[in-house]
């Protein structure tokens, strides 16, 4: 790429004619219910298969009777490596339990999908419970699923809108199959995935969901999951009964999401390679697999013993301990599977607990105790996930028994509300929001289409040569304000950007009379300033880069640059953010043309405004600030904050022109 004067153009994914034939209204329900029908194809063959490849996993990892000696206890150890080894070099996106992974590539990259995570997130999950690892099959399936849904949508050049909807489709065809339940999988693809219940979604989705279904039901057999006795009649206190487990369980089901997330934190923070966390994280399963080997694997049988209350109170606690300890540990040690079935397992155990005592203390009102585990089930899930429909239906459909109905309700509704109230994020968001990444529901999963790069990047006023050396080069960014600097080659031709970052290592390791040409790898993305972060993120992936060059629309000047961390914050102050703020953003947009920045200020203590609360500060009409970030954690500012020394200020500036100007009356003497 080069300053010359020539015109560059970046990839496109919309504008060609399947879009334009989607968008004559006529047309795009035909055109999507034939993807919809081929993805739920694929979800159901891929449902057959993946189930198959546990089995022959399984059967490799116990050849020659090891799982009737001690010997068996390292064979999670051994999967977990094998993943490890898979996660760390071929896909990063199959570790973990899947559906995160979904939900952020609609929040950051419009849906898009590596192809290759259709192959590994097979792979990967198979010989995790294969091998034994605690976690189940719905997330990998619906991973699965939802990037062959993302491949097709890109292969066809669609829009960033028709790739999220048929990544939902090839979820909701995958959760389905597994489940044998059509209409969960089609509410798992709307409220968990979509977040939406947007009429144009709902058609594609639930056929998908049907044919996934048709598809393994014709080769498999049509039968439910888990079956159970039909429990015709129930006892109208059991409404009652169900309101007090939904309690117990919503409380269960927060410390089973934020289990999750500890456990990842805790090896995450460990400083030693990836095979020694695997490693550990498979021995420790392993031996409680010694003890306990019902909680190894999906564990569906145990949960039908706990149905059929054939298992006593004392084995149903160890069980649930232990299962949520391997469930934990499988996880976090970098174990690829799904948290649905776990979340499953824990409810059946509970609500079998529940059952028993009620049993004991009111046994004239408890005819069918095992009515408490199958709504167990349920509760657990709508708290952990935050999916109260997929939960109620799922379970509904994997028992059979629709006479449960209004006591699974009672039950999963009261779980769900608990967990909300105590924490907002769901076990498949509260990672992402730690990074950063919140996802909302409806139509604003993605505001990043509506703020463009300009907006969210950092600006660069620096020139250095690629023939300087390095002393100079990193002596020049150190004296000044700026963080990066434009690299130019002999020619003035446009090379890339350098930081501070790129140049510290360098001047610990080699010689800093060498020049900066000879050292720094010169960039090959860009990206357009008037173009939306939401293609920012997709350059990010496609040239697997975390900073790009900004580039006037006009000419190829640089004229800032946009890193990951700059899209986050520019996201956050549009999804996360008040109300207020966001009105306030938007007045300014509209005044100034769209012309406006998020800026960040470091409050030294010479700064003017600390120590002062933010109603005593007259902030100039062409900014809003978004929010404070102290000491690790972000606050919404609001009359009565008051700043203080190392906070870091996220503002909006508009009109650019005014960055510099108000950035200096706020910095005060010194930055």
């Amino acid at each position: 790429m080069k300053a010359d004067g020539n015109s560059v153009t970046l990839p496109k994914s919309s504008g060609r004619w399947l879009n334009d034939w989607l968008n004559q209204g006529y047309r795009e329900p035909v055109i999507l219910g034939v993807l919809a029908l081929a993805i739920g194809i694929i979800g159901g063959l891929g449902a057959i298969l993946f189930r198959d490849m546990i089995r022959w996993f399984f059967l490799l990892f116990h050849l020659g009777g090891v799982v009737h000696s001690p010997l068996r206890a390292i064979i999670p150890a051994v999967g977990l490596m094998l993943v490890g080894v898979i996660t760390h070099f071929f896909a990063k996106e199959v570790k973990g339990h899947g559906v995160p992974q979904i939900l952020e590539s609609l929040a950051l990259r419009g849906g898009r999908i590596r192809p290759r995570v259709a192959f590994f997130g097979i792979l990967a999950p198979a010989i995790t419970i294969g091998a034994g690892g605690s976690v189940g099959r719905e997330g990998p399936i619906a991973l699965i699923g939802g990037a062959f849904g993302s491949v097709l949508g890109q292969a066809l050049k669609l829009s960033d809108k028709y790739i999220s909807l048929l990544l939902a489709c090839g979820a909701a065809a995958g959760i389905a199959a597994t489940f044998n339940a059509p209409i969960a999988g089609g509410f798992f693809g709307l409220e968990v995935i979509l977040g939406s219940y947007a009429l144009g979604a709902i058609m594609p989705v639930f056929l998908s969901a049907v044919t996934g279904a048709t598809i393994f039901d014709a080769i498999m057999g049509n039968r439910p999951v888990l079956q159970t006795a039909n429990f015709h009649v129930i006892h109208p206190i059991a409404l009652l009964f169900m309101i007090v487990l939904g309690l117990i369980a919503g409380a269960l089901g927060l410390a089973y999401s934020k289990g999750l997330t500890w456990s990842e934190d805790v090896l995450a923070k460990w400083k030693s390679p990836f095979w020694v966390k695997n490693l550990a994280g498979g021995v420790t399963v392993g031996l409680i697999g010694l003890f306990a080997p019902q909680v190894l694997g999906v564990g569906y049988a145990s949960i039908r013993l706990a149905l059929a209350g054939e298992l006593a109170v004392g084995t149903l606690l160890v069980l649930l301990l232990f299962k949520y300890i391997a469930t934990l540990t499988t996880v976090g040690s970098g174990g690829s599977g799904g948290v649905f079935a776990p979340s499953l397992f824990l409810g059946a155990m509970l609500g079998a607990v529940y059952g028993d005592a009620l049993r004991l203390i009111v046994p004239g009102l408890i005819p069918h105790p095992e009515i408490y585990a199958i709504a167990g089930m349920g509760a657990i899930f709508a708290a952990s996930a935050q999916a109260p429909f997929v939960a109620i239906t799922i379970l509904l459909e994997v028992t059979g028994d629709y006479q449960l109905t209004p006591v699974v309700i009672a039950a999963c509704v009261t779980a769900y509300v608990v967990h909300g109230i105590l924490s907002r994020d769901s076990m498949y968001t509260v990672k992402l929001a730690r990074r950063g990444i919140r996802i909302l529901r409806g139509n604003e999963v993605r505001p990043t289409e509506q703020i463009s790069v300009e907006q969210a990047m950092e600006s660069v006023k620096l020139r250095i040569f690629s023939t300087d050396t390095l002393e100079h080069a990193y002596r020049t960014l150190t004296v000044s304000r700026d963080h990066a600097a434009v690299m130019l080659g002999p020619n003035r031709e446009l090379l890339g950007v350098v930081t501070l970052e790129n140049l510290r290592p360098l001047m610990e390791h080699t010689g800093t009379s060498k020049k900066v040409g000879e050292l720094v790898t010169p960039m090959s993305a860009f990206i357009r300033r008037h173009r939306s972060l939401e293609e920012a993120m997709r350059m990010f992936t496609l040239h697997d880069v975390t900073m790009l060059p900004v580039l006037s629309e006009e000419s190829d000047e640089v004229v800032g640059i946009l890193t990951e961390r700059d899209v986050i914050r520019a996201y956050n102050a549009f999804t996360i953010y008040s109300t207020e703020s966001n009105a306030k953003i938007h007045q300014l947009q509209e005044m100034n043309r769209n012309s406006g920045q998020f800026v960040t200020l470091h409050l030294s203590k010479d700064s003017p405004v600390v120590g002062r609360a933010l109603s005593k500060i007259r902030l100039p009409a062409e900014a809003v600030i978004v929010s404070i970030e102290r000491r690790g954690k972000v606050l919404v500012p609001h009359g009565k904050t008051v700043f203080q020394e190392e906070d870091d200020i996220l503002l909006f500036v508009s009109p650019i022109t005014k960055v510099d100007e108000i950035l200096t009356d706020l910095r005060g003497t010194t930055s």
